[in-house]
């Protein structure tokens, strides 16, 4: 939320591509947040259309592609789409657009583990080859094979901020391990 401009911090700075987030940072991250926003009234081709409209970099044929994949049709209605399929759309939203960074609020969190490797496939197949993800979740388990960099906040303090590799090296564990021993109770 700090990043996309929708709280302020109370100290110290976010920058995206070296500015602080405004209408300049949104146009280049495409955000996904932990809640639906989807428009239940709608069909899946009119949340698609609404997309189109509103970001600019808006990948029609990318998301018609995953929406195949997913077997989600064109005319559905979205609130005859289960919670995991609405998920989904939300993510193929996400990742629809060709933006330089994206920002990805708990994407597997409540999905099942059939649900988890599809999106985390999803979100790998789909990230234009510039682009940075910067995925927020506490199932480190589930995505630390796909993590190149690790960045742990505790009480609001980094606790960790590191390539996972090193991290592997230097410590002789799985990010999920050290994790579980830098957030126990």
């Amino acid at each position: 939320k700090l990043a996309m401009g929708m709280l302020q911090p109370n100290e110290g700075q976010i920058l995206i591509d070296g500015k602080r987030p405004g209408p300049e940072t949104k146009a280049i991250t495409a955000y996904l947040p932990d809640a639906n926003y989807l428009f239940k009234w709608m069909r899946v081709d009119q949340q698609i259309k609404y997309y189109e409209d509103f970001f600019a970099d808006f990948n029609r044929s990318k998301a018609e592609a995953m929406l195949t994949r997913l077997g989600i049709g064109m005319k559905q209605k979205i609130k005859t789409l289960s919670k995991g399929n609405q998920e989904k759309l939300r993510l193929l939203l996400t990742m629809a657009r060709d933006a330089k960074l994206y920002i990805l609020d708990e994407p597997i969190a409540g999905a099942d583990p059939a649900a988890r490797e599809f999106i985390l496939d999803t979100i790998m197949m789909n990230k234009p080859k510039d682009s940075t993800i910067f995925l927020c979740t506490h199932l480190i388990a589930d995505i630390e094979p796909i993590l190149t960099h690790a960045i742990f906040l505790r009480n609001g303090q980094i606790a960790l901020n590191a390539p996972v590799q090193a991290v592997k090296e230097q410590e002789g564990k799985s990010l999920d391990e050290l994790f579980r021993e830098v957030f126990k109770w």
